[in-house]
């Protein structure tokens, strides 16, 4: 995903696109750990999706394993 940069004086502004990445890949994330539907736009249209979930060394220590 192509991050926008944005022009605007206010320096915060500037950061916003860049947190909205991080703010997104975060929550798809923790969809994907909980097994929660998430709804992303594309082409326009609002599509739900369902994160496939996968075993990663994370979740294993996070299950005690």
């Amino acid at each position: 995903m192509k991050i926008p940069i944005s022009h605007l004086p206010d320096k915060d502004m500037q950061n916003a696109p860049k947190a909205l990445a991080r703010a997104a890949k975060r929550a798809k994330e923790l969809a994907r750990q909980t097994g929660t539907e998430f709804v992303v736009m594309r082409d326009g249209k609002l599509i739900r999706e369902i994160p496939k979930p996968e075993n990663t060394k994370r979740d294993n220590k996070e299950n005690g394993q």
